[in-house]
């Protein structure tokens, strides 16, 4: 099963007369929370070391995520999962 994003479940929330009145918004809204995604997954690739702060100190276990050094890298794990 694919994972929903939150786009998704409230489209799917939606009465179709309401679809039919906003799909170009509702397609902004899916490109701009992709968008957000990717840029996420790029933040978290590029943080040199995720698992301690500017003091060195642990801050969480070790991800099983720590490992993808490309966002393309990291979102195919993730969706793999799912």
């Amino acid at each position: 099963m694919k994972q929903q994003t939150a786009v998704e479940w409230f489209v799917e929330q939606l009465p179709i007369r309401i679809l039919n009145m906003y799909q170009k918004e509702i397609e902004k809204a899916k490109q701009m929370e992709k968008k957000q995604m990717i840029e996420f997954a790029e933040f978290v690739t590029s943080y040199p070391n995720k698992n301690r702060n500017y003091l060195g100190e642990v801050l969480h276990a070790k991800s099983k995520y720590d490992g993808a050094e490309r966002t393309v890298d990291l979102l195919e794990e993730y969706y793999n999962e799912t």
